[in-house]
């Protein structure tokens, strides 16, 4: 036994530390590589969010210009002082221009008409009326990477006069881009579809704008529509971490990169002192097992011996610790808390057993007083009605018309109290005089229910149908009852202006039977649809619908006790439809309610 505890201790020690470190080394790493794709991942969407809007804005203001020009006929001085006004208010534009529909500029904000691109696509679109958004170009005096945005001039019949254009430079591309470059190794930049970096580098080199071409993985990434994060070397030759961006309608590539070890410096230095830390736990751990080994086999062995005891109803046994002063405390007081557990189980027993009983008498005290109560309050109601009903018979028609409405008040008063206390000894007694669950064949229950309404059925001329009804575990009393409330109130509540259609239906729902009961009667408000179940609630007048408003009730208890739940689902003047579920298996049914 001290063998294979100290092997067994070992063993788990070791394991223990392993487990750990790797677990947290996997974990660590994972997570510190997710969170740093989601955070350049998020600023990736930023900046492409912000390019996008710069790019739109400068056009729409080169779109607006333009318009401006064409809604109303300007002279060129007009049109220069326009000019010059837009270009002193926008500090994007470096420089705007006008040239005619021959393509000979008139007017430029800047003198070196010409100078800052290489070709005339522009001009070709707005003839067509088109606006127009270059690729990034290299100014021939500047050297700076700019584009250019046009948009067509057009008269009041529509005809081309000339073309609206202006250059930007992308510094404020650049300065976005600073905002987002992390640690010492981030960096942001812009690079075109063929891989030409458009924007500043962080680092110094040979890495100029419009010269250098990129050759990395995130680049074919992008060009291939991968997936938009990896590691990968960079184009300064160091394995990095980056994410990519699709902006300006594709046409540019926004890459964010961080160098790997700068992101995974502070998981080694955590790592490191994680393995420190673990290796003086399983130093302690193992010299501290070594010393406490032998001295806890004793009070483990007599705890076995006692559960097992205990699992076979043996509650006197108790452990005697007494010759274990060596074992650890905790040990102790495991064996005292099992003594102590062992009593308050055997305690629990008698008091449980005493409780039962006391119930048992309660319910039969209950029972019984149910039964005389509604006894002798029926017997006092039947000598009322008796003698009220013989003054209707020897009095009738005899005296005023008052004393006749009387007479019939008093008959039909003491009849629905007979009909109420019936109802309400059946609603206490769903619990208490309930049979044990047997298999039930409910089309036979429902074959009861129908010769029972035979007379409601043909009077009511109902048209009544049914699906292929499973049997269940339940009582075959209480199912009588159930349907034969839902059935009967169906026929009751019918539309008198069409016949009566009422179909009974079910489907499995996994380990449940769902069951309807579905007409085309007068239906209710489906705000009430909770409130009908409760007990004396009615919808309806009581002298156009007779009842005593607790057939529902009954029905909700008697669900419950089979372990379903009901509802009821309605359209005023149109249909009511109640469902209620039933195990498939037919549990044991709950007596208590």
């Amino acid at each position: 036994m001290k063998a294979r505890m100290r092997f067994l201790g070992i063993s788990l020690v070791l394991m223990v530390g392993l487990l750990t470190i790797l677990s947290y080394s996997i974990l660590e790493y994972q997570e510190t590589k997710k969170d740093q794709i989601n955070s350049m991942s998020k600023d990736s969407a930023i900046q492409r969010t912000a390019i996008d809007s710069w790019v739109a804005a400068r056009a729409s203001e080169i779109r607006n210009l333009a318009h401006l020009q064409s809604t109303i006929e300007l002279e060129m001085d007009d049109i220069q002082s326009n000019l010059t006004y837009f270009a002193s208010q926008q500090q994007e534009f470096e420089a705007v221009s006008f040239a005619d529909k021959e393509g000979i500029v008139e007017f430029s904000t800047m003198n070196q008409i010409g100078a800052y691109f290489s070709e005339r696509t522009f001009l070709e679109e707005a003839a067509k009326g088109n606006e127009y958004i270059s690729n990034v170009l290299l100014g021939n005096v500047t050297r700076q990477p700019m584009i250019l945005f046009s948009a067509p001039i057009m008269s009041g019949s529509n005809q081309f006069k000339g073309v609206i254009y202006g250059t930007v430079t992308l510094k404020t591309i650049d300065q976005l881009l600073e905002q987002f470059r992390r640690g010492d190794s981030g960096e942001s930049y812009v690079v075109d579809r063929n891989g030409y970096l458009i924007t500043e580098s962080r680092f110094e080199g040979d890495w100029k704008v419009m010269e250098y071409q990129l050759n990395s993985d995130i680049l074919k990434r992008a060009q291939y529509g991968k997936k938009s994060n990896s590691i990968y070397e960079s184009y300064r030759g160091k394995q990095v971490l980056g994410t990519y961006q699709l902006v300006n309608n594709g046409k540019w590539i926004i890459v964010n990169e961080i160098e790997r070890d700068e992101v995974y410096h502070t998981f080694y230095r955590q790592l490191v002192v994680m393995i420190s830390i673990v290796c003086i736990v399983l130093t302690i751990g193992f010299v501290a097992m070594l010393r406490i080994s032998h001295h806890i086999e004793h009070p483990v062995q007599h705890l076995l011996k006692g559960v097992q005891r205990l699992k076979r109803g043996d509650y006197d046994y108790k452990i005697d610790y007494s010759g274990m002063l060596n074992a650890p405390v905790e040990l102790l007081q495991l064996c005292e808390a099992f003594n102590q557990m062992s009593r308050n189980i055997q305690d629990n027993e008698l008091e449980l057993k005493r409780q039962k009983e006391e119930l048992a008498g309660s319910n039969a005290e209950l029972e019984q007083f149910a039964y005389v109560a509604s006894h002798d309050l029926q017997e006092p109601l039947r000598m009322v009605a008796s003698y009220v009903q013989l003054l209707a018979k020897r009095y009738q028609g005899k005296l005023d018309q008052d004393a006749d409405d009387f007479i019939h008040y008093a008959v039909d008063g003491s009849q629905r109290m007979q009909n109420l206390i019936n109802d309400l000894l059946a609603f206490s007694r769903v619990g208490t005089k309930g049979k044990e669950p047997k298999p039930v064949h409910l089309e036979k229950v429902l074959q009861h229910v129908l010769a029972n309404l035979q007379h409601a059925v043909q009077e009511s001329d109902a048209r009544i149908s049914l699906d292929q009804l499973p049997t269940v575990m339940a009582d075959s009393t209480q199912m009588v009852q159930l349907f034969q409330n839902l059935v009967g109130n169906s026929i009751k509540f019918r539309d008198a202006n069409r016949k009566a259609v009422i179909h009974i239906g079910v489907k499995r729902q996994g380990q449940e039977w769902e069951f309807s009961v579905r007409d085309n009667g007068i239906g209710f408000d489906p705000k009430y649809a909770e409130r009908i179940f409760f007990i004396f609630q009615r919808l309806h007048n009581k002298t156009k619908y007779q009842g005593t408003g607790i057939g529902l009730s009954i029905c909700k208890k008697i669900v419950e006790r089979h372990g379903g739940r009901i509802w009821v689902e309605s359209v005023a003047g149109s249909s009511t439809t109640f469902y209620f579920t039933l195990p498939v298996g037919g549990e044991q049914l709950d007596d208590r309610q």
